[in-house]
């Protein structure tokens, strides 16, 4: 099963859907499907339980980047080049990060893609010797 199939399924219970159909892996957690900030808090517990991946909810802000939020947000927006480097290290984001959004609607845009992109990473990261 990809990481997608798995996270679409566990991110069942949390919208209470009975199909993996109704979370397209384009949907955003937020405007699409309605997350709050109570279902982060399961999303969170969901990926550490099913995927071993341990993310703290602020983490999200930064779509799993590897730099620190400031890095990416001049004055509570998104920088240029935060932008570009998101675009890039999602490449499925089609561009959809633009400099000059604010913190929120960056949170807002994150897709089901994205998180499973996100666990991805750490779990790549996780495998990797120290």
């Amino acid at each position: 099963m990809t990481i997608e199939a798995q996270l679409r399924n566990s991110l069942l219970p949390v919208f209470g859907f009975h199909s993996t159909e109704q979370i397209p892996e384009d949907a955003s957690l937020v405007n699409d499907l309605g997350a709050d900030s109570l279902d982060f808090v399961e999303i969170v517990y969901l990926i550490e339980r099913d995927f071993g991946v341990v993310l703290k909810t602020n983490e999200l802000m930064v779509a799993g980047a590897s730099v620190d939020p400031d890095t990416l947000f001049v004055e509570g927006r998104l920088s240029e080049e935060g932008a570009s480097m998101l675009n890039q290290q999602f490449p499925d984001s089609n561009g959809r990060f633009k400099a000059g959004m604010t913190k929120v609607g960056f949170f807002q845009s994150i897709s089901v893609r994205d998180l499973a992109n996100i666990i991805r990473q750490r779990t790549s990261e996780m495998r990797k010797p120290c």
